[in-house]
């Protein structure tokens, strides 16, 4: 059996709601998919001098409104898929709240709380 994903279920939303409302089909098709999402591997420097990589993903889900604004989360379970989920919602949220802006979010897959504060800083701005 196939488990739902997070973003399978957001998407059923999203066709609950264009069923009730006159939504062009093409708006539609466009809001199934995100933009764009990059796979990154972020290398850097620790506090004893050794260089260690960490997988991060960033996502621009829809830019219609503006530009993609969506924070990064830190989390040792994060996932591409949970990425473009929460980039999905954040596009909404942005459209509901008349902002000017698209959804976008970013994540980082490790346990901040095993990095010291410089560690956690050099990650941040990698």
């Amino acid at each position: 059996m196939h488990a739902v994903s997070m973003l399978d279920q957001a998407l059923t939303r999203l066709d609950e709601a264009a069923r009730h409302l006159a939504l062009d089909a093409d708006v539609l098709e466009k809001l199934k998919y995100p933009r764009e999402t990059t796979k990154v591997r972020l290398m850097i420097r620790m506090d004893d001098g050794s260089r260690k990589s960490f997988m991060a993903w960033r996502c621009r889900y829809d830019d219609t409104r503006g530009p993609t604004k969506g924070g990064i989360r830190f989390h040792p379970a994060s996932t591409m898929e949970e990425v473009e989920t929460l980039a999905f919602w954040m596009t909404f949220k942005c459209a509901v709240m008349n902002l000017p802006y698209g959804g976008g979010k970013g994540a980082v897959q490790v346990d901040p709380h095993t990095l010291s504060k410089a560690e956690l800083e050099r990650l941040s701005r990698a």
